[in-house]
């Protein structure tokens, strides 16, 4: 029977709690509806069912994951410096070989992405650069960030705000982070060539979760949604589940 609703709720793009109910109340469970939360609840902590934005959900396509990141000695290095200097401190960390993945030309050299709020820019930066002289740059122009590049290194730049925070580690960077910033961050615009973004884009929506509420509250804080909604219809594959 529960093969049964999981098959009725695949045939739809996504569904929300009533429509979880509804499938389950029509294949003959009767049960109450604390009853069903509870089993879609086990059924999400299982992944056999995704969340893909609030309060909408999807069966799992085989595959599908969540997204995870091993990242670099060097990132976890920066973490750890600034954990032990800041303890407080709010921050994200993105590198740019997260995109190795997705990308069809593998990039040979790395960059971190140290987001931070903006008055605590210039505290960042001194404690980084003792440990890295020469490779650490603030808030820097597409001009100076060419001027200076190095391989490794340490970028220091302002966090958005409401920007989403990691699952597994607050500081980790989330896929809709990735997505959102490919079209709105100057400077990781140019680290990829644009020709890399369709691949990028379909990769992210066909191996990991998206939680497309979040990418899209991230999005129109950043000015790109639109832009995000048509680069998706006119040049991937990829389709959004919640529209």
């Amino acid at each position: 029977m529960i093969l049964e609703c999981i098959q009725a709720l695949a045939e739809k793009k996504s569904f929300n709690r009533q429509d979880f109910f509804q499938v389950f109340r029509e294949k003959g469970f009767e049960a109450g509806e604390e009853s069903l939360k509870k089993r879609l609840q086990k059924m999400l902590n299982a992944g056999a069912i995704v969340r893909v934005g609030r309060n909408a959900y999807c069966v799992s396509v085989k595959g599908m994951s969540q997204y995870e990141y091993q990242y670099s000695n060097i990132s976890n290095d920066v973490v750890k410096i600034i954990e032990e200097n800041h303890p407080y401190l709010e921050f994200l960390i993105f590198e740019l070989f997260q995109l190795n993945e997705f990308v069809n030309h593998q990039l040979a050299h790395n960059i971190v992405f140290v987001s931070v709020e903006s008055e605590t820019m210039d505290f960042i930066f001194d404690t980084l650069k003792e440990a890295y002289p020469g490779k650490v740059l603030v808030n820097p122009t597409p001009e100076v960030f060419h001027q200076y590049w190095v391989d490794n290194m340490i970028v220091v730049i302002k966090m958005v705000t409401e920007a989403p925070k990691g699952r597994q580690q607050k500081w980790h960077t989330r896929i809709e982070n990735i997505l959102v910033d490919l079209m709105a961050a100057p400077l990781l615009q140019e680290s990829i060539s644009k020709s890399e973004y369709s691949a990028i884009f379909e990769g992210a929506f066909t191996r990991y979760v998206v939680d497309e509420s979040c990418l899209f509250r991230y999005a129109k804080r950043r000015a790109v949604d639109k832009k995000i909604k048509m680069f998706l219809k006119e040049k991937t594959g990829s389709t959004l589940r919640t529209e």
